[in-house]
């Protein structure tokens, strides 16, 4: 029985802690730079717009410290202009370490990232991710995690909590246990993308406050095929699901409401 192919073990790009990282700088050619800045353990875009930052991101751009190596060569005896590294497109600062992303090879399109005095040739999945728009790197939670919900005002009602009862401003035919639902389905929404905020024609807001007195404004962009919420102040929006209007949207008792007309 032949033996089990045994795969060499390949070297890595650093030995660097990801989690010795507090900066990220991504600095790009005719482009907006991006920075990124962690506090406690949580990151945040602080330019060109200031949001909190989605995790699995950051994770892939912090994974390049520890990203296999397939070859490497000596910029000294090699023509930089081959690899596009006189002048790259991409430079990713993490703390104070550089890492210039050049092209990639025509056979394998593994890419060529010159760091510390040597080019290292490497898998390629991030270089796309950097070249986007600042709205790819926000975090899809539409509230904070530690977000608690007081009242949520919508354009034409309002939902706001009393004697730890949930009730509406203005009548409407909802149960109240439905109200739970609602304000539970605004603390756990994420979003299926987020994306650069498109003003609508018409801002429907709905304000959204917590217990210690902050307030999240969201524009309705649109409810139609699915649900787009924007944060204009911070320039992005939020890309819902096909069944998430219904969820965090206020909509009277159908069945009751039908029932009432065929009286």
């Amino acid at each position: 029985m032949p033996e089990d192919k045994i795969e060499p073990d390949l070297s890595r790009l650093t030995t660097i802690e990801q989690n010795d990282i507090v900066k990220i700088e991504v600095l790009r050619k005719n482009i907006e730079n991006f920075e990124f800045n962690k506090q406690g353990e949580v990151w945040h875009m602080t330019w060109p717009q200031q949001f909190l930052a989605n995790s699995a991101r950051i994770n892939a751009m912090l994974h390049i410290l520890n990203s296999e190596t397939y070859g490497q060569f000596n910029p000294a005896e090699v023509d930089l202009a081959r690899f596009d590294l006189i002048d790259p497109i991409i430079t990713v600062k993490l703390n104070d370490h550089v890492f210039q992303f050049g092209n990639t090879d025509a056979i394998d399109q593994r890419r060529y990232v010159l760091f510390n005095g040597t080019i290292y040739l490497t898998n390629d999945s991030l270089y796309a991710q950097l070249t986007t728009n600042a709205a790819f790197f926000a975090d899809t939670k539409i509230l904070p995690q530690d977000f608690e919900i007081s009242a949520i005002q919508f354009p034409e009602n309002k939902i706001e909590r009393h004697d730890q009862q949930w009730q509406l401003q203005n009548l409407m035919d909802i149960n109240p246990d439905q109200l739970k639902k609602i304000v539970f389905a605004w603390n756990n929404a994420s979003a299926i993308s987020v994306r650069k905020y498109t003003a609508p024609e018409t801002e429907l807001p709905i304000i959204v406050s917590s217990s210690n007195g902050i307030t999240i404004r969201f524009i309705v962009v649109s409810t139609e095929p699915h649900l787009i919420l924007g944060r204009k102040d911070i320039g992005v929006q939020y890309h819902l699901g096909s069944d998430e209007a219904d969820k965090l949207l206020l909509k009277e008792n159908t069945e009751t409401t039908t029932e009432t007309q065929q009286q």
